[in-house]
């Protein structure tokens, strides 16, 4: 728990960094046309950066921790946690928890959101409290943040006014098609192999339901958006092809 709480105090103290600072670092072009256009919303593109950081960072950590460290999350569910394990569930609960306390205090975020980081934090400290489980709650951290620098990226350019250009459709649509293939379609997979062992504890279980059933929910919602998108796209597509015929 002790590191989890450095973590929280890092994204603490990188956020006021970014707050306290943001005027003398060198922005990427987008975003300082976001803080110009929206400059109450420093606070929130902060937050949004974090968010980038810590969603790479965990996929990096989650890929080493199945794939190059061990154990596979499919073929050791319930077993100890290895004190690698430990390392990534203790950062990924000190962001959760910053990131929480976030959307409370701003306001700006739906319950669905609040709803999924407090089952974030629930199956994090979980493992950590009863020192198993590691591995698939590390596996689902993979899936569950993979997707997200498309989001953070999409809601960059939509809040700089680039909604109607081609590189923002196609953000929407690499983010749908993340989002949907690792909540849908691989997800469930790893849920049925925590669900069917009997090593895991069953208020593990409970939260991996709990977390694929608002994954579903959003992929409702996320899947309304790929088609909008994907629509958008083929509209421009004709519109260009128009204007080549008539020139």
């Amino acid at each position: 728990m002790k590191l989890a709480l450095l973590s929280l105090g890092v994204f603490l103290g990188l956020y006021f960094v970014l707050q306290a600072h943001k005027e003398k670092l060198r922005w990427p072009s987008i975003l300082r046309l976001v803080v110009k256009k929206r400059p109450e919303a420093d606070g929130e593109v902060a937050c949004r950066l974090l968010a980038i950081l810590h969603a790479v960072l965990v996929c990096i950590l989650s890929a080493l921790s199945n794939l190059v460290i061990g154990p596979w999350a499919y073929s050791a569910v319930g077993e100890v946690n290895t004190a690698f394990q430990k390392f990534v569930l203790s950062v990924s609960l000190g962001y959760f928890l910053f990131d929480f306390l976030w959307c409370l205090l701003s306001g700006g975020e739906t319950w669905l959101m609040i709803g999924h980081h407090g089952a974030s934090i629930f199956c994090c400290l979980l493992s950590l409290m009863t020192n198993v489980s590691g591995s698939e709650v590390v596996g689902c951290l993979f899936g569950a943040e993979v997707s997200n620098p498309f989001l953070q990226a999409r809601w960059f350019m939509l809040e700089a006014g680039l909604r109607e250009t081609r590189a923002c459709r196609i953000i929407e649509v690499t983010f749908a098609l993340v989002f949907l293939s690792c909540r849908v379609f691989w997800a469930p997979t790893l849920l049925w192999v925590v669900v069917a062992s009997p090593k895991p504890p069953q208020t593990i279980k409970v939260g991996a339901v709990l977390l694929q059933i608002i994954s579903w929910t959003w992929s409702f919602f996320v899947a309304k958006k790929l088609f909008a998108a994907f629509k958008h796209l083929r509209q421009n597509d004709n519109q260009e092809s128009k204007l080549q015929k008539t020139e």
